[in-house]
């Protein structure tokens, strides 16, 4: 099938790719875990005060920013990839998020203007991101068969949780050096996949010609999806005398005008013929089940890392092993590891039981497994023993790695070629899209939760420490989202309180409430009761995936289901490779008969013809290491025409070595057809191990 551009790779190739798209995971992965535990050293290196106004913008900006970007352009990248060529997109996509990384670390300027800059070079990484984000799946899926695309991706998984396990140690340690240095570490490993990516993806096949760009499908998809990031942006933000911003009317403007827009960009890409988004793909069941599973198991996980360090941050890490609040963010980052070793376990995993039991079941079972992880955190008490936790992180990585090569697979392989880079695209997307709704509903979750009894609780815990009253309702008065995100960026929360509140307290009380135990006993209680409903809802979410993932019905891999796939790949081979003999593809078996050979009737000359349709192919060293030299001698003599007494004498003769020059003497003076020199050459090739140099 000409279509399918992995028939014509070879083995090289294919693991460049493999390399390329393993770079640029580890990069991008590396770059946001790095970031977000670096946000207060990085902010107050440019003269900025993460505990202000002005600091918790920018903080939450540098943190959303990059998905939000990223969310919005890679439908739209994803589109231009298939006009354009996934390989020189990905390329460009590499070099631009390198080149960005290298002016974040050398930034000018301080104070805002500094921070400014620094939200603006990471819209653009967003940007670049979304160039490699959405090429990599489908350039796995371009050049690997059907039966090995969930490995590659699962390969490609132990990347991204390398990157992220990476990226929390190394940006905590070298923004204790510097903070350039949390940015400026990316342009190596850029530089590296950059000329990788040059040397083997860049030149891969361009992609679709003469092609219309629907700029209008475009403009209206970015302003939609920007309208709705940002109405779930600002909910997340503190409004007025409230913890949150759904009170905010733009929240509710912003949502309700991009989904509108979202609403009629439908009605317009339906009426286009090259449409930027191809609404068309949801018509495929597969596709669609499996992208509605993606988007909920990432409502679920999205905010996870985010939830879990809160807990371990605000409360766990100082109260269980008084951890100053300094360090915790480094040392979340540690006790989190086992969710990222185990999805580093079973993302390939999950990639080879793919091929024996297909998406549909590998999928549903890493959802439920991540519904069960969150079922089980919910039964945890807030001063937890931490091997309980390890346990039900690494059964939550576990499920996490199962799901997602497999559905990233099913996904991809259900579309045709030409798709593929959009449809990576709007998977990528609907998945940054869940990520972000998770942050804003799990936030929303923790704060409503708990907004009845935390206040209350704070105010007895300051009172009973010798807060005077008038001090202490001011302090309570504060928005919890203060606390809670100056204890996420390694700060004091109650010194973060009363720097807010404007309070000055004796000595004695401040000695008082300044400890690592008195914040998290305070809060603890309340906070709980809001962790769980985070929980629960998490589990509800992860429970949806696994039903939807359910849903898609029985895998097919564009159109063939997968138990067909062996079968057709040899005959669409044979169909591939046939025009090289007669220029008839269609009836060259028919030819051969008609010519006095029998390759239906014939199990030699079947065996040898099947070698050599199935050179460069998954079965190809193991057909022709099952020829014989004796097969290959009768192969020659029967499509070369020989006598009769000749092609007895060969059916009679025992197996024997002959030298390469009496093969190629057969060859020249027998005439036989080309693919049998193909053919020969092939088997040398693959039994070059097992041959002397003048001996086959």
């Amino acid at each position: 099938m000409k279509s399918e551009f992995w028939y014509s790779v070879n083995e090289g190739q294919r693991r460049a790719v493999l390399i390329n798209a393993l770079l640029g995971t580890l990069l991008g992965s590396m770059n946001m875990a790095s970031i977000i535990i670096a946000l207060p050293i990085i902010l107050k290196g440019v003269g900025i005060n993460p505990t202000s106004a002005l600091g918790f913008m920018l903080m939450m900006w540098l943190m959303f920013s990059y998905p939000l970007v990223t969310a919005v352009s890679v439908p739209i990248i994803g589109r231009l990839s298939d006009m354009f060529g996934r390989g020189r997109v990905f390329t460009i996509g590499d070099a631009l998020f390198t080149g960005i990384s290298l002016l974040m670390g050398f930034v000018p300027g301080y104070g805002f203007i500094a921070g400014i800059q620094l939200v603006a070079y990471r819209f653009i990484q967003g940007v670049a991101g979304s160039m490699m984000f959405s090429n990599s799946a489908a350039l796995i899926t371009d050049v690997y068969p059907p039966e090995r695309r969930g490995v590659a991706q699962g390969i490609v998984g132990i990347a991204f949780s390398a990157g992220s396990v990476t990226g929390l140690v190394v940006g905590g340690l070298l923004a204790i050096i510097n903070w350039r240095l949390v940015f400026l570490f990316n342009v190596p490993i850029g530089l590296i996949s950059t000329i990788w990516a040059i040397r083997s993806v860049y030149k891969l096949p361009t992609g679709l010609s003469k092609v219309k760009i629907d700029f209008a499908g475009a403009v209206v998809l970015a302003i939609s999806l920007v309208f709705i990031l940002m109405g779930i942006l600002l909910s997340m933000m503190p409004y007025g005398s409230s913890s949150l911003g759904w009170g905010n009317p733009m929240v509710w403007l912003s949502l309700i005008i991009g989904i509108a827009l979202l609403g009629f960009l439908v009605a317009l890409e339906r009426r286009l013929d090259e449409p930027m988004l191809k609404i068309d793909l949801f018509s495929i069941r597969q596709f669609t089940y499996g992208v509605l599973s993606s988007f909920f198991l990432f409502m679920a996980q999205g905010a996870n890392i985010f939830v879990l360090s809160l807990l371990l941050q605000a409360i766990y890490l100082p109260l269980v092993y008084h951890i100053p609040y300094s360090e915790t963010p480094l040392w979340a980052g540690i006790f989190l590891i086992p969710s990222s070793i185990a999805n580093a376990i079973f993302a390939p995993l999950g990639g080879k039981l793919l091929n024996r039991f297909g998406a549909r079941v590998v999928s549903t079972v890493g959802a439920v497994l991540l519904g069960i992880g969150f079922e089980l955190l919910s039964l945890l008490p807030i001063n937890f023993n931490y091997v309980n936790f390890a346990v039900i992180l690494f059964i939550m990585g576990m499920g996490t790695g199962l799901f997602q090569s497999p559905n990233i697979v099913s996904i991809l392989s259900a579309v045709p070629y030409k798709d593929r880079a959009a449809a990576s695209g709007l998977r990528a997307a609907m998945q940054n899209i869940g990520s972000l709704m998770s942050f804003a509903v799990f936030l929303t979750l923790i704060i409503t939760g708990s907004a009845a009894a935390l206040p209350i609780s704070l105010y007895k815990a300051l009172l009973s420490a010798g807060v005077p009253i008038t001090e202490a309702q001011r302090l309570v008065s504060i928005p919890p989202v203060y606390a809670l995100f100056a204890a996420f960026l390694g700060y004091d929360p109650i010194k973060a309180l009363i720097q807010q509140a404007g309070i000055t307290l004796s000595p004695v009380v401040m000695s008082n409430i300044d400890n690592l135990s008195f914040f998290p006993s305070a809060i603890a209680p309340a906070m709980q009761l809001g962790f769980h409903y985070a929980y629960h809802t998490a589990a509800i979410f992860a429970l949806l995936a696994a039903i939807l993932s359910y849903l898609r019905g029985k895998e097919t891999f564009h159109g063939k289901p997968i138990e067909q796939t062996q079968a057709s790949m040899i005959k669409e081979r044979a169909i591939d490779n046939s025009d090289k003999v007669t220029g008839d593809p269609v009836n060259y078996d028919r030819n051969m008969v008609s010519d006095g050979i029998d390759l239906k009737n014939d199990p030699i000359l079947r065996k040898t013809y099947a070698g050599y349709l199935l050179m460069n192919t998954e079965l190809s060293d193991t057909v022709l290491k099952s020829i014989s030299i004796k097969e290959l001698i009768y192969t020659i003599a029967i499509t070369s025409k020989s006598p009769n007494w000749f092609v007895d004498f060969i059916k009679n003769m025992n197996e024997c070595n002959i030298d390469l020059k009496a093969i190629e003497s057969l060859l020249n003076n027998l005439k036989a057809p080309d693919w049998v020199g193909e053919l020969i050459n092939g088997w040398i090739k693959v039994n070059s191990s097992n041959i002397n140099k003048n001996n086959i």
